[in-house]
């Protein structure tokens, strides 16, 4: 079970959906308004996502990852831990590099849907940051650039090890 998550890092996949969902490609401007248009809209209106804001906080404005108290309080954590998180993006830590990704991106005249993803963060030191990539195809199916943003997450278990060889060390 993961460290943040416990025994709800089942949502874990779910919580990723969530987002990619209100991030989506637009699928039309009536019936069908939603996803990367509405989050451009929503930002115009209301600026969720800004600097100095974490990007845990404008998930919640949003109200993703409500299943239930416990999942939200422990998806909010894991969220929370991404500023301790170094990024791919020099001289911004996980959080403030998915804020200013995300910002840049809302208000440029051609936004990108947004494809949220994870990658095991264990082994190689660059595994542990968040990683932005400006214009991907993430989606095999769909023929549609994405400005991508992976999570870096690992088992508890890692946890735990890396602990426990910490110990034995002092």
């Amino acid at each position: 079970m993961g460290f943040f998550m416990k025994e709800h890092d089942i949502y874990i996949g779910t919580m990723l959906d969530e987002l990619n969902l209100r991030f989506a490609p637009s699928q039309g401007k009536e019936s069908h308004f939603g996803g990367i248009d509405e989050m451009v809209a929503l930002q115009k209106e209301f600026k969720i996502f800004k600097k100095g804001r974490s990007f845990k906080t404008s998930c919640a404005v949003l109200n993703l990852g409500a299943r239930n108290n416990e999942v939200k309080n422990r998806w909010q954590a894991l969220l929370g831990n991404l500023a301790k998180h170094d990024s791919n993006v020099k001289g911004q830590n996980g959080d403030a590099a998915i804020v200013a990704a995300i910002m840049k991106n809302l208000s440029s005249k051609t936004p990108l849907p947004v494809f949220f993803t994870s990658h095991d963060m264990r082994g190689v030191k660059e595994n542990a940051e968040v990683k932005i990539t400006a214009k991907t195809r993430p989606i095999h199916y769909l023929e549609q650039d994405y400005l991508s943003i992976s999570l870096p997450m690992q088992p508890v278990s890692a946890v735990k090890k890396a602990s426990a060889k910490k110990a034995v060390k002092k």
